[in-house]
């Protein structure tokens, strides 16, 4: 029987901690080669947490052996003051909880495995499924839970209100799952489709992910919602997305999400009304540049066109979208553009912003969004690079680029990823090193 990891927000940040000291702090033998973390269970209070770790073997199976298995416990064990101190630093907790480490062998072990063999190319990705399947298990499902990409943007957010919406017409338990404040220029398309995370949302039959077929981008918490539901689902467009979810559709040529769901539900014969199509056209016009980025195709044009013609009032988006902006984020833009660093002869430009910056404009966390549009419109510039503190401490960087370089590479090598021409990654590093780091990239690749 599966084990079902909810121990809710504390388990999920002690699984990151453990899994990015695995790559950093713990530098016992034991601990060489692919050990990961599958789960933590914690309990309400947080005095204890047990740990499931799994280890991948060389031979053919991937399994190892139980002596293997107790070395790796073992070595996990004798790491657990500095793994527990870990804890009660990056959590700001007086006392970090006491900690058991168990080797998991359950399914999840299995799916997790597979995950990173996936990543590994050690194993072939899931196949891209077809409309019509992805149709059929969501008529046979009775809850679904639609997952927006934290910092959401119109895409993410209009293609899963779009995608809620046409679910609850067809008569199912429907809700965009959210742990953030929804955007104010993009609020209006909500039809009260959204709610806030809760232990609940682990019950659904169906998870999907929109734009976006990686938990790390909707945060921990909402990650271990989506890892307990009976199957998961991603629709996505990025080149760089991997089809690990029980059902997958990613469609690279895509303009945006968007584009997908129009053409979804026109196949299912699911009927569009009039917000599912404004849901869809913020979607695409968004993610295009105003119909102006090189992923616009004529198809892109003939379904908007489409959309226009089931009621859509594109002045209405635009004033809303683009024409709502407070002064605070003027200021934000002022003192963004104050920290401009020119790199590679003018060819690229980066540009930062701290906790302290953004504190001292009144700006919002989802103001920054449009930086590195904003950056890359300088005369000259093919990549423009914008880097913001997160309220974690880590660094988010946003990248852009013109006409010929691939961003997308240059986020890989971060951990990240994207388009060619927009892309991006986490980082837990100063921001001043990221800067360092990336302007030297780029000086020599531009």
């Amino acid at each position: 029987m599966r084990k079902n990891f909810r121990g809710g927000r504390i388990g999920e940040e002690i699984r990151r901690i453990i899994s990015d000291m695995l790559l950093r702090d713990l530098k016992d033998p034991a601990l060489g080669g692919f050990v990961s973390v599958t789960g933590v269970k914690a309990s309400d209070d947080g005095s204890y947490a047990a740990i499931y770790i799994t280890k991948l073997g060389t031979g053919e199976s991937g399994e190892i052996d139980e002596d293997e298995q107790r070395e790796v416990v073992a070595a996990f064990e004798r790491a657990s003051g500095l793994i527990r101190h870990e804890i009660g630093s990056r959590l700001g907790l007086r006392r970090a909880p006491e900690l058991r480490f168990l080797f998991d062998v359950s399914e999840v072990y299995g799916r997790h495995i597979e995950g990173i063999m996936n990543e590994l190319g050690l194993v072939r990705e899931k196949k891209r499924n077809t409309f019509a399947e992805l149709n059929d298990a969501l008529m046979d499902a009775g809850m679904i839970r639609i997952y927006p990409h934290e910092n959401m943007d119109a895409d993410t957010y209009g293609s899963a209100v779009a995608l809620c919406l046409a679910l609850r017409e067809m008569g199912k338990d429907c809700a965009v799952v959210i742990d953030e404040k929804i955007p104010d220029n993009i609020i209006f398309l909500d039809n009260g489709c959204s709610k806030q995370a809760s232990d609940d949302d682990a019950d659904a039959d169906i998870a999907l992910l929109v734009d976006g077929a990686d938990t790390e981008r909707i945060g921990a918490y909402r990650a271990s919602l989506f890892g307990s539901a009976s199957k998961s689902m991603c629709i996505d467009h990025h080149a760089s997305s991997k089809a690990l979810c029980d059902y997958n559709y990613i469609d690279a040529d895509a303009a945006a999400v968007g584009e997908i769901l129009y053409d979804f539900l026109r196949e299912n014969e699911i009927p569009i009304t009039t917000p599912i199509a404004e849901a869809l056209y913020t979607a695409i016009v968004t993610d295009t540049g105003r119909f102006g980025y090189s992923n616009t195709t004529p198809k892109t044009h003939r379904i908007a066109a489409g959309l226009l013609e089931l009621g859509v009032r594109p002045n209405k988006v635009s004033n809303e979208v683009y024409q709502n902006m407070r002064m605070e984020k003027m200021r934000l833009e002022a003192a963004v553009l104050g920290t401009l660093k020119s790199v590679a002869d003018g060819k690229a430009v980066i540009a930062t912003l701290t906790r302290d910056m953004l504190g001292g404009t009144g700006a919002l966390d989802e103001e920054t969004e449009g930086m590195a549009e904003i950056l890359r419109s300088i005369r000259g510039v093919e990549v423009s690079v914008f880097l913001r503190e997160n309220e974690e401490g880590r660094v988010k960087a946003s990248m852009r680029s013109k006409s010929y370089y691939d961003v997308s590479r240059l986020a890989q090598k971060f951990g990240g990823g994207g388009h060619i021409r927009a892309a991006g990654f986490t980082a837990d590093k100063p921001i001043d090193e990221v800067v360092t780091e990336i302007a030297g990239i780029l000086d020599r690749s531009l």
